[in-house]
């Protein structure tokens, strides 16, 4: 299959493919509302001497987490000269000839590294259109791969993964005190020494009808909180109280989502959100995704002190069996978390 940038690029596109549409003119219910601001969270106060002010930005997670399961981080610490270069460099990656972008797939079932279009799960025929955008997708923790193409993508992609893990591991920290555990809890319980870490960027050409498209749609995500960075085009849509709502970030701020099994750790306190990347037909958009998990082999189930007065709501499971399940489901459904749900 042709990636969707070769698509526009070798063709006049005046009208979508049909295979790519994923809206009906009548489907208004889908329709996003305006724009909401999300809860902000300063990074810097997680290490403050100060105790008021520590336990404000606690406090400020909780409400983030239980209220909206999505919150914008900022004073993260990450170099913004980092994060340009690591866009550069990924959009020269999908420059690339097709050929030369498809060498650096490979099939290892534990930690494939994929080069898609127009494709979400490895399964194309398991889906009923395909979806507006590129993608490369690795893994970079507990085993390091990146393509070796272009020069300094591998370099970028290291340091990047490294900080983020450094920041990931604070704000679960932070997280944890949330929720009334201990500050190490859920870095133990976890194992994020040998926590799961995965480095997605997706490539969203501008499309004649976006309208009509979807460059993902709706989804949770399998891991405890996800970091996203866009190249300053927006997309992202969120679901809040059963609404569709448009969400932009601040300048040199990251995105961080709940994931599920911080919903299960969690015992249903913090919920999994669902999410869906919209389109454009002016500006392609490139978003960088790190889904940030326990360890491969931890078995996730409610935090034991928080079961003493209530009983856990969710079944255990272990991790990789979660992400594989997962990976070759529909997207647009999440039948692991229901299936694990007691009540």
């Amino acid at each position: 299959m042709p990636s969707v940038k070769t698509l526009v690029q070798s063709q006049d596109l005046k009208s979508l493919p049909s295979d790519y549409a994923h809206f009906s003119n009548s489907d208004k219910s889908t329709v996003a509302g305006p724009e909401v601001s999300l809860p902000v969270i300063d990074f810097s106060l997680l290490s403050s001497t100060n105790p008021d002010e520590r336990a404000k930005v606690i406090q400020d997670l909780r409400n983030a987490c239980g209220e909206w399961g999505f919150f914008m981080l900022v004073n993260h610490g990450i170099p913004e000269n980092l994060i340009n270069r690591l866009f550069k460099t990924c959009n020269d990656f999908f420059d690339m000839p097709e050929e030369e972008k498809l060498k650096f797939e490979t099939t290892n079932p534990r930690f494939p590294v994929m080069v898609r279009s127009g494709s979400t799960t490895c399964d194309v025929s398991n889906q009923k259109v395909l979806f507006w955008r590129d993608y490369l997708r690795f893994f970079v923790h507990p085993e390091f791969y990146c393509p070796n193409k272009p020069t300094e993508f591998s370099d970028l992609v290291s340091e990047y993964s490294q900080r983020t893990r450094d920041v990931n591991r604070k704000l679960l920290q932070g997280i944890s005190q949330s929720l009334g555990l201990e500050e190490d809890y859920i870095e133990k319980a976890m194992d994020l020494k040998s926590g799961t870490q995965i480095f997605a960027a997706n490539y969203y050409p501008p499309c004649p009808q976006p309208e009509s498209a979807i460059g993902i749609p709706p989804h949770t995500d399998h891991g405890l909180l996800t970091f996203l960075i866009q190249n300053g085009v927006g997309g992202l849509e969120i679901q809040h109280k059963g609404k569709w709502f448009y969400v932009n970030a601040l300048p040199n701020s990251i995105f961080i989502n709940t994931g599920d099994q911080l919903e299960i750790l969690s015992n249903g306190k913090y919920k999994s959100v669902w999410h869906r990347a919209v389109v454009n037909n002016k500006k392609t958009r490139i978003s960088l995704v790190i889904p940030n998990g326990p360890s491969p082999d931890t078995i996730v189930s409610p935090a034991a002190p928080l079961l003493r007065e209530t009983p856990a709501a969710y079944a255990p499971m272990n991790y990789m069996e979660y992400v594989n399940v997962q990976r070759t489901t529909r997207l647009n459904e999440k039948p692991i978390l229901d299936r694990l749900k007691l009540h």
